[in-house]
């Protein structure tokens, strides 16, 4: 009895350690083999095929640093002019319609203005006036020379023609004022033409409606060029200069840039927002940039040479930031750098990689998950 007891032990002590050893020798054909140092991992070549781990080689490039500038675009005030009524009345025409393309001197409106009417009868008496107290002037300066007139009668003539002709040149001045031309017209009908050439933006009148002097009838701009106001925060002020490049990225055309340049950096610091003032210069391209629409302006500045990578590259571990470089096929060494900043989702490497260097930009965690697998997640 005491024989067959220390036989089924003995038995269960060999299939214990069968057990063992096979799953140990089974375990062996699953995990990559790790160096005796920690930072080296060694993988077969089916391991690293089912990663799909992808390297890069480290070079030397053009790195830059961008800083986003929020704003909205306006039209450049030379640009863009209103066109007023000048003189109430009725609208009995209008010659364009909004969106139309303007030329300079165009005719855009008829204005039928009993105002018109009035201020052209004004000068035209004044003008009548003058005419008649001049001609009387030389009369009376004739017989005066004659001896058939006093000398006062030609005074008492040259005193009341500077009268009239006050009277005349005020009546110009009504009518040049309002913007009309100075002839014998008498009619209250007034043409509106345009002042400049451009893109008409609004229409604010239709024919039987009636309008003030100073109403505006539309605005004519010439859109090729835009301002994009911004706001620069002080911090960023030591990296800024007046006509360094931008691109001006607005909302509504998220995939299109703009290109222009930083005209004008403020010389006031607004006290709420620490903010400067910006004024960014934009080619409005295909006139698909609209007046009023929210956007940022890229700024690229501090170009220099340095190292970049994918971010996908770059691993954390216990507030330290870690790369895989691959030293030989299949052997990666796990590689702490220094980074610096991050554009377009290529960070900066300032110290820790070298060119030449084959840094691992797919796979990197993957490796990391392997390396740490006592502690997986832990170094997040």
């Amino acid at each position: 009895m005491k024989i067959n007891f220390k036989l089924i032990i003995f038995s269960i002590l060999i299939l214990i350690g069968v057990i063992y050893f096979w799953q140990s020798s089974r375990n062996k054909t699953i995990v990559p083999e790790i160096t005796t140092n920690k930072n080296f991992l060694h993988l077969t070549k089916e391991q690293r095929d089912a990663i799909s781990i992808e390297v890069e080689l480290v070079s030397l490039k053009k790195i830059h640093s961008n800083i986003e500038l929020i704003g909205e675009t306006e039209a450049v005030p030379d640009d863009i002019m209103d066109v007023p009524a000048r003189i109430s009345g009725r609208v009995t025409s209008v010659y364009f319609v909004e969106g139309d393309t303007i030329q300079k001197g165009q005719k855009l409106a008829t204005i039928d203005s009993p105002e018109l009417a009035k201020l052209r009868s004004t000068y035209l008496v004044a003008k009548s006036k003058y005419n008649a107290a001049e001609q009387n002037l030389t009369r009376i300066s004739s017989l005066v020379k004659m001896n058939l007139a006093a000398k006062q009668e030609q005074i008492d003539a040259e005193a009341n023609l500077r009268v009239i002709e006050s009277e005349k040149n005020s009546a110009e001045e009504n009518l040049r004022a309002n913007g009309l031309n100075i002839d014998n017209s008498s009619t209250g009908q007034y043409l509106v033409y345009a002042p400049r050439s451009g893109l008409a933006l609004s229409r604010n009148a239709v024919p039987g409606s009636i309008v003030a002097g100073n109403q505006i009838l539309t605005t004519i701009a010439n859109l090729t060029n835009l301002w994009f106001q911004a706001k620069i925060y002080e911090n960023d002020l030591k990296y800024l200069s007046e006509g360094i490049p931008a691109d001006v990225i607005l909302n509504a055309y998220p995939e299109l840039n703009f290109y222009g340049k930083l005209e004008h950096i403020g010389e006031k610091v607004d006290p709420e927002s620490r903010t400067v003032h910006a004024r960014v210069v934009f080619k409005n391209q295909n006139k698909k940039a609209k007046i009023g629409l929210f956007g940022r302006a890229i700024l690229s500045v501090n170009e220099r040479t340095g190292i970049q990578i994918p971010e996908t590259a770059i691993q954390s571990y216990q507030d330290s930031k870690y790369v895989f470089i691959e030293n030989k096929p299949e052997t990666y060494q796990w590689l702490e750098v220094s980074t610096g900043s991050t554009n377009d989702k290529m960070v900066e490497v300032i110290s820790g990689l070298k060119e030449g260097d084959k840094v691992v930009t797919n796979g990197a965690f993957e490796l990391k998950a392997i390396l740490f697998k006592d502690t997986f997640g832990g170094g997040e």
